[in-house]
């Protein structure tokens, strides 16, 4: 896709989405130089200004570094970057192909920082969170299939994150979570497989309440870790709802 003028609303953050869709497609391979600032504005439609607090924002997220001269670089964002580009790299990439192998490795490290979370939210939540955990997981298992089990799952992850009280683990969730729910039609097949297989995070819940901290990492590893692992994240096939 190349670099286009942009519509006259929230400026900077078109000119944003445009270069980031640049970079990690890999139009702008590591150590180009983009084009200038005049160039930018002149080729996009937009004042120097909106180009400059774009290239800002670019540079703070590790996409890019301005260099002596006024030179502007393309940095490799795989050792540059942190979470907080995985969803707009999820959400950027054109190929499925080239999704699917970023998406088992955010699901893989969901499950390795879902572990940990539920065996903290054992250990520390309070009475009322871990209702709140047993309500959730029980409103999972009554819900209709479709993206309202994004919601609610998100949900559930996130009162098991308040129990935790870990605010580390809590950021880099919200950051792995926006990267799984960028692209529906692939993410959603895989969750509704995983709640039916995991019985909607009712063991996890069960083992919160009861405070069995080894418990519930363990129904949290067996529920995010599927049998095959993540073999480029084959989609699975859908299985009818039932009860464990």
């Amino acid at each position: 896709m190349a670099l286009r003028a942009v519509e006259k609303r929230s400026l900077p953050d078109k000119v944003f989405e445009q270069i980031t869709a640049e970079i990690v497609s890999g139009r702008y391979a590591p150590g180009a130089t983009i084009p200038s600032e005049r160039e930018l504005s002149e080729l996009m439609g937009v004042n120097r200004h909106v180009v400059r607090e774009a290239v800002k924002r670019l540079e703070q997220i590790g996409l890019l570094k301005v260099v002596q001269g006024g030179r502007t670089t393309v940095l490799d964002f795989r050792q540059s970057a942190g979470l907080d580009l995985l969803a707009l790299v999820a959400e950027h990439a054109e190929a499925v192909e080239a999704l699917l192998p970023l998406l088992a490795g955010v699901l893989e490290m969901r499950a390795g920082i879902g572990i940990d979370v539920a065996r903290l939210c054992a250990q520390r939540a309070s009475s009322d969170v871990k209702g709140e955990v047993l309500e959730v997981s029980e409103e999972l298992a009554g819900v209709a299939e479709g993206v309202e089990l994004l919601a609610l799952d998100q949900r559930f992850w996130q009162r098991v994150l308040d129990g935790a009280g870990n605010l580390a683990y809590q950021l880099a969730f919200n950051s792995l979570i926006r990267a799984v729910h960028t692209r529906h039609a692939i993410s959603l097949p895989w969750i509704e497989e995983e709640l039916s297989r995991s019985d909607y995070r009712r063991p996890i819940a069960a083992a919160i309440a009861a405070g069995d901290a080894e418990s519930a990492a363990t129904a949290t590893r067996l529920a995010l870790t599927p049998p095959g692992g993540y073999p480029l994240l084959a989609k699975p096939a859908k299985k009818p709802r039932g009860r464990a």
